[in-house]
Protein backbone atom coordinates (compact mmCIF):
# COMPACT_ATOMS: atom_id res chain seq x y z
CA UNK A 1 0.00 0.00 0.00
CA UNK A 2 1.20 3.25 -0.83
CA UNK A 3 1.52 6.37 0.94
CA UNK A 4 2.56 5.67 4.21
CA UNK A 5 2.67 8.02 7.14
CA UNK A 6 4.96 8.11 9.28
CA UNK A 7 4.12 10.45 12.68
CA UNK A 8 6.83 11.82 15.28
CA UNK A 9 5.73 12.25 18.43
CA UNK A 10 8.14 13.63 20.90
CA UNK A 11 6.53 13.35 24.58
CA UNK A 12 8.37 14.72 27.83
CA UNK A 13 6.12 14.15 30.92
CA UNK A 14 3.20 14.44 28.80
CA UNK A 15 2.44 10.19 29.34
CA UNK A 16 -1.01 11.76 30.87
CA UNK A 17 -2.30 12.73 27.33
CA UNK A 18 -0.55 9.83 25.17
CA UNK A 19 -3.41 7.56 25.25
CA UNK A 20 -5.86 9.55 23.71
CA UNK A 21 -3.29 11.22 21.26
CA UNK A 22 -2.37 8.09 19.92
CA UNK A 23 -6.45 7.41 20.03
CA UNK A 24 -6.83 10.30 16.82
CA UNK A 25 -4.49 8.33 15.07
CA UNK A 26 -5.64 4.57 15.23
CA UNK A 27 -9.41 6.59 14.48
CA UNK A 28 -7.73 8.20 11.43
CA UNK A 29 -9.79 6.80 7.97
CA UNK A 30 -6.07 6.36 6.53
CA UNK A 31 -4.69 3.04 8.25
CA UNK A 32 -0.85 2.80 6.58
CA UNK A 33 0.90 4.64 9.10
CA UNK A 34 3.64 4.49 11.32
CA UNK A 35 4.04 6.54 14.91
CA UNK A 36 7.45 6.89 16.55
CA UNK A 37 7.08 7.72 20.18
CA UNK A 38 10.32 9.80 21.45
CA UNK A 39 10.50 9.43 24.97
CA UNK A 40 12.59 13.08 25.84
CA UNK A 41 13.63 11.62 28.94
CA UNK A 42 10.17 11.74 30.69
CA UNK A 43 10.04 11.29 34.73
CA UNK A 44 6.39 10.31 34.85
CA UNK A 45 4.78 7.52 34.09
CA UNK A 46 5.29 7.84 29.76
CA UNK A 47 6.48 4.71 29.41
CA UNK A 48 4.36 2.40 31.56
CA UNK A 49 1.42 3.99 29.75
CA UNK A 50 2.91 3.26 25.99
CA UNK A 51 4.07 -0.10 26.81
CA UNK A 52 0.47 -1.66 26.33
CA UNK A 53 -0.56 0.41 23.48
CA UNK A 54 2.74 -1.50 21.69
CA UNK A 55 1.41 -4.24 22.24
CA UNK A 56 -1.97 -3.39 21.31
CA UNK A 57 -0.78 -1.70 17.54
CA UNK A 58 2.53 -2.90 15.95
CA UNK A 59 2.51 0.48 14.14
CA UNK A 60 3.48 2.20 17.37
CA UNK A 61 7.27 2.16 18.24
CA UNK A 62 8.82 3.80 20.94
CA UNK A 63 12.83 5.34 21.23
CA UNK A 64 13.90 6.82 24.44
CA UNK A 65 16.83 9.27 24.93
CA UNK A 66 18.21 11.49 27.49
CA UNK A 67 16.42 14.85 28.18
CA UNK A 68 17.39 16.77 25.04
CA UNK A 69 14.22 19.03 23.79
CA UNK A 70 11.99 18.53 21.70
CA UNK A 71 13.89 19.70 18.35
CA UNK A 72 16.33 16.61 19.06
CA UNK A 73 13.57 14.35 20.14
CA UNK A 74 11.87 15.39 16.25
CA UNK A 75 15.19 14.69 14.65
CA UNK A 76 15.80 11.52 16.23
CA UNK A 77 12.48 10.57 15.36
CA UNK A 78 13.17 11.38 11.50
CA UNK A 79 16.02 8.66 11.61
CA UNK A 80 13.14 6.15 12.06
CA UNK A 81 11.24 7.13 9.25
CA UNK A 82 9.81 4.77 6.57
CA UNK A 83 6.93 6.64 5.16
CA UNK A 84 6.51 8.69 2.11
CA UNK A 85 5.40 11.54 4.36
CA UNK A 86 6.02 12.98 7.68
CA UNK A 87 3.65 14.38 10.43
CA UNK A 88 4.61 15.80 13.46
CA UNK A 89 2.50 15.99 16.65
CA UNK A 90 2.79 16.55 20.44
CA UNK A 91 2.31 14.13 22.67
CA UNK A 92 -1.15 16.02 24.26
CA UNK A 93 -2.41 17.24 20.60
CA UNK A 94 -4.83 15.66 18.11
CA UNK A 95 -5.66 14.64 14.69
CA UNK A 96 -8.86 14.69 13.02
CA UNK A 97 -9.93 11.34 11.60
CA UNK A 98 -9.70 12.51 8.14
CA UNK A 99 -6.86 14.77 8.05
CA UNK A 100 -4.15 11.80 7.00
CA UNK A 101 -6.85 10.83 4.31
CA UNK A 102 -8.11 14.50 2.59
CA UNK A 103 -4.25 15.51 2.85
CA UNK A 104 -2.90 12.70 0.86
CA UNK A 105 -5.64 13.16 -1.84
CA UNK A 106 -4.38 16.77 -2.31
CA UNK A 107 -1.26 15.64 -2.60
CA UNK A 108 -2.08 13.04 -5.40
CA UNK A 109 -4.20 16.09 -7.24
CA UNK A 110 -0.99 18.76 -6.66
CA UNK A 111 2.00 16.26 -7.33
CA UNK A 112 4.26 19.30 -7.10
CA UNK A 113 3.92 20.09 -3.60
CA UNK A 114 5.81 19.38 -0.70
CA UNK A 115 4.18 21.30 2.48
CA UNK A 116 0.14 20.91 2.56
CA UNK A 117 -1.01 22.56 6.03
CA UNK A 118 -4.35 22.84 7.13
CA UNK A 119 -6.17 24.81 10.10
CA UNK A 120 -5.78 23.88 13.61
CA UNK A 121 -8.04 24.79 16.36
CA UNK A 122 -6.87 25.35 19.79
CA UNK A 123 -9.09 23.97 22.91
CA UNK A 124 -9.13 24.01 26.86
CA UNK A 125 -7.94 20.83 28.20
CA UNK A 126 -11.24 19.19 29.31
CA UNK A 127 -13.12 21.00 27.05
CA UNK A 128 -12.17 19.10 23.39
CA UNK A 129 -15.56 20.60 21.87
CA UNK A 130 -14.92 23.98 22.20
CA UNK A 131 -12.75 25.25 19.45
CA UNK A 132 -10.64 28.94 18.95
CA UNK A 133 -8.48 29.39 15.66
CA UNK A 134 -5.77 31.38 18.73
CA UNK A 135 -3.76 29.85 21.79
CA UNK A 136 -5.06 33.11 23.65
CA UNK A 137 -8.70 32.05 22.99
CA UNK A 138 -9.98 35.43 21.73
CA UNK A 139 -11.02 34.16 18.51
CA UNK A 140 -8.44 35.85 16.32
CA UNK A 141 -7.27 33.61 13.67
CA UNK A 142 -3.75 34.27 12.68
CA UNK A 143 -2.98 31.63 9.97
CA UNK A 144 -2.27 33.16 6.84
CA UNK A 145 -3.31 31.38 3.76
CA UNK A 146 -0.66 30.89 1.30
CA UNK A 147 0.41 28.81 -2.16
CA UNK A 148 4.11 29.27 -3.58
CA UNK A 149 7.76 28.22 -3.17
CA UNK A 150 10.71 30.47 -3.54
CA UNK A 151 10.86 33.94 -2.95
CA UNK A 152 7.34 34.25 -2.63
CA UNK A 153 7.52 31.33 0.19
CA UNK A 154 10.25 32.79 2.21
CA UNK A 155 8.61 36.56 2.14
CA UNK A 156 5.67 34.96 3.44
CA UNK A 157 7.26 33.08 6.40
CA UNK A 158 9.39 36.39 7.14
CA UNK A 159 5.93 38.08 7.51
CA UNK A 160 4.54 35.51 9.80
CA UNK A 161 5.15 31.66 11.16
CA UNK A 162 2.17 30.41 8.64
CA UNK A 163 1.18 27.45 11.10
CA UNK A 164 1.88 25.03 13.96
CA UNK A 165 4.12 21.74 13.80
CA UNK A 166 1.49 19.57 13.64
CA UNK A 167 -0.64 21.48 10.81
CA UNK A 168 1.53 20.11 7.86
CA UNK A 169 2.06 16.97 6.20
CA UNK A 170 5.43 17.16 4.43
CA UNK A 171 6.92 15.00 1.87
CA UNK A 172 9.80 12.47 3.11
CA UNK A 173 11.98 13.91 0.39
CA UNK A 174 11.83 17.22 1.12
CA UNK A 175 12.59 16.68 4.62
CA UNK A 176 15.61 14.81 3.57
CA UNK A 177 17.12 17.92 1.98
CA UNK A 178 16.57 20.32 5.03
CA UNK A 179 18.60 20.37 7.81
CA UNK A 180 16.59 18.74 10.38
CA UNK A 181 14.69 21.19 13.78
CA UNK A 182 17.59 23.38 15.14
CA UNK A 183 18.24 21.98 18.31
CA UNK A 184 19.87 25.35 19.73
CA UNK A 185 16.76 27.21 19.22
CA UNK A 186 13.74 27.01 21.51
CA UNK A 187 9.90 28.37 20.66
CA UNK A 188 10.64 29.13 16.80
CA UNK A 189 12.36 26.20 15.85
CA UNK A 190 9.34 24.92 13.64
CA UNK A 191 9.42 28.31 12.10
CA UNK A 192 12.69 27.54 11.23
CA UNK A 193 12.37 24.84 9.95
CA UNK A 194 9.84 25.80 7.32
CA UNK A 195 12.32 27.97 6.11
CA UNK A 196 14.89 25.64 6.05
CA UNK A 197 12.70 23.63 3.64
CA UNK A 198 11.30 26.32 2.01
CA UNK A 199 15.56 27.30 1.15
CA UNK A 200 15.64 23.62 -0.01
CA UNK A 201 12.79 23.78 -2.84
CA UNK A 202 9.83 23.36 -0.99
CA UNK A 203 6.58 24.33 -2.79
CA UNK A 204 3.75 24.96 0.03
CA UNK A 205 0.31 24.81 -0.15
CA UNK A 206 -2.67 25.41 2.43
CA UNK A 207 -5.40 22.87 2.25
CA UNK A 208 -8.88 24.24 3.26
CA UNK A 209 -11.21 21.57 4.37
CA UNK A 210 -13.60 21.25 7.39
CA UNK A 211 -12.60 17.45 8.35
CA UNK A 212 -8.67 18.09 7.82
CA UNK A 213 -7.42 20.15 11.23
CA UNK A 214 -5.42 19.14 14.17
CA UNK A 215 -6.26 20.37 17.94
CA UNK A 216 -3.95 21.97 20.18
CA UNK A 217 -4.32 21.02 23.75
CA UNK A 218 -4.18 24.51 26.16
CA UNK A 219 -3.22 23.88 29.84
CA UNK A 220 -0.94 24.42 32.24
CA UNK A 221 1.89 21.84 31.06
CA UNK A 222 1.98 23.46 27.28
CA UNK A 223 5.53 24.24 26.60
CA UNK A 224 6.11 28.22 28.30
CA UNK A 225 4.65 31.00 26.65
CA UNK A 226 6.51 33.25 28.19
CA UNK A 227 5.95 36.04 25.45
CA UNK A 228 9.80 37.34 26.33
CA UNK A 229 11.24 34.22 25.69
CA UNK A 230 9.77 34.37 22.52
CA UNK A 231 10.62 37.39 21.42
CA UNK A 232 14.18 36.93 21.99
CA UNK A 233 13.63 34.00 19.91
CA UNK A 234 12.55 35.32 16.92
CA UNK A 235 15.14 37.79 16.70
CA UNK A 236 17.70 35.17 16.72
CA UNK A 237 15.75 33.71 14.26
CA UNK A 238 15.47 36.90 11.85
CA UNK A 239 19.41 37.09 12.19
CA UNK A 240 19.57 33.54 10.65
CA UNK A 241 17.27 34.21 7.73
CA UNK A 242 19.21 36.91 6.79
CA UNK A 243 22.61 35.02 6.69
CA UNK A 244 20.55 32.47 4.73
CA UNK A 245 19.52 35.04 2.26
CA UNK A 246 22.29 36.52 1.71
CA UNK A 247 23.92 32.43 1.00
CA UNK A 248 21.05 32.15 -1.06
CA UNK A 249 20.78 31.77 -5.13
CA UNK A 250 18.10 34.30 -5.27
CA UNK A 251 19.11 37.44 -7.35
CA UNK A 252 20.39 40.33 -6.03
CA UNK A 253 17.03 41.97 -6.40
CA UNK A 254 15.42 39.74 -4.41
CA UNK A 255 17.35 39.30 -2.03
CA UNK A 256 17.63 43.28 -1.55
CA UNK A 257 13.83 42.89 -1.34
CA UNK A 258 13.70 39.98 1.07
CA UNK A 259 16.43 41.51 3.39
CA UNK A 260 14.68 45.03 3.69
CA UNK A 261 11.46 43.25 4.85
CA UNK A 262 13.28 41.04 7.30
CA UNK A 263 15.71 43.96 8.55
CA UNK A 264 12.59 46.30 9.06
CA UNK A 265 10.91 43.30 11.14
CA UNK A 266 13.50 42.85 13.22
CA UNK A 267 13.88 46.77 14.10
CA UNK A 268 9.96 46.77 14.66
CA UNK A 269 10.72 44.03 17.17
CA UNK A 270 14.02 45.13 18.84
CA UNK A 271 12.43 48.51 19.15
CA UNK A 272 9.21 46.90 20.83
CA UNK A 273 10.98 44.50 23.25
CA UNK A 274 13.37 47.58 24.36
CA UNK A 275 10.24 49.75 24.91
CA UNK A 276 8.40 46.77 26.66
CA UNK A 277 10.90 45.11 28.34
CA UNK A 278 12.38 44.71 31.65
CA UNK A 279 14.91 47.40 31.05
CA UNK A 280 15.93 47.01 34.82
CA UNK A 281 17.50 43.60 34.15
CA UNK A 282 20.91 43.18 33.05
CA UNK A 283 20.26 39.59 31.83
CA UNK A 284 17.89 41.14 29.72
CA UNK A 285 20.18 43.92 28.15
CA UNK A 286 23.02 41.10 27.41
CA UNK A 287 20.92 39.21 26.08
CA UNK A 288 19.81 42.12 23.23
CA UNK A 289 23.49 42.90 23.18
CA UNK A 290 24.25 39.49 21.92
CA UNK A 291 21.07 39.81 19.18
CA UNK A 292 22.03 42.89 18.24
CA UNK A 293 24.91 45.32 19.20
CA UNK A 294 25.78 46.92 22.13
CA UNK A 295 25.43 51.36 20.93
CA UNK A 296 22.05 49.86 19.37
CA UNK A 297 20.85 48.51 22.99
CA UNK A 298 22.03 51.70 25.16
CA UNK A 299 20.97 54.17 22.64
CA UNK A 300 17.25 52.35 22.61
CA UNK A 301 17.70 51.91 26.48
CA UNK A 302 17.35 55.65 26.83
CA UNK A 303 14.72 56.27 24.43
CA UNK A 304 12.88 53.74 26.15
CA UNK A 305 13.47 55.22 29.26
CA UNK A 306 12.09 58.44 27.81
CA UNK A 307 9.18 56.21 26.39
CA UNK A 308 7.73 54.94 29.60
CA UNK A 309 8.58 58.30 31.50
CA UNK A 310 5.80 59.75 28.96
CA UNK A 311 3.60 57.10 29.45
CA UNK A 312 3.62 57.34 32.90
CA UNK A 313 2.86 61.18 32.93
CA UNK A 314 0.13 60.73 30.24
CA UNK A 315 -1.39 57.60 32.49
CA UNK A 316 -0.88 60.18 35.88
CA UNK A 317 -2.71 62.99 33.92
CA UNK A 318 -5.28 61.04 32.90
CA UNK A 319 -5.90 59.97 36.23
CA UNK A 320 -6.05 62.98 37.51
CA UNK A 321 -8.81 64.04 34.83
CA UNK A 322 -11.13 61.34 36.02
CA UNK A 323 -10.57 62.18 39.81
CA UNK A 324 -13.61 63.82 41.59
CA UNK A 325 -12.45 66.27 43.84
CA UNK A 326 -15.19 66.80 46.58
CA UNK A 327 -14.60 70.09 48.14
CA UNK A 328 -16.40 71.84 51.36
CA UNK A 329 -18.41 74.36 51.17
CA UNK A 330 -17.19 77.99 52.67
CA UNK A 331 -18.80 78.12 56.00
CA UNK A 332 -20.47 74.59 56.06
CA UNK A 333 -19.04 72.57 58.20
CA UNK A 334 -17.78 68.97 57.78
CA UNK A 335 -19.85 65.81 59.83
CA UNK A 336 -18.03 63.66 61.18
Amino acid sequence: MKDKVSIIIPCYNYGEFLTETLASLIHQSHENWEAIVIDDGSTDNTESIILPLLKKDSRIVFFKQINKGVSAARNLGLQYVSGDFVQFLDADDLLSPEKLSLQLDYFRQNPSVDICYTDNHYFQNGQPDVWFPDQEMEGKKWMPHFFGKGVEAIQALIRNNIAVSSSPLIRNNIIQKSNGFPEEVAHTEDWQFWFDCVFNGACIHYFSHPDAFSLIRVHKKSVSQDMQIMRYGELNLRNWVGKKIEESSFSKEEKKRLMEENENRKLALFKYIMYHGPLLDPSHLMKMAKLWDWPTVISFYFKALNFRRKTINKQHAKNRRHHTVQCQQPGVERNN
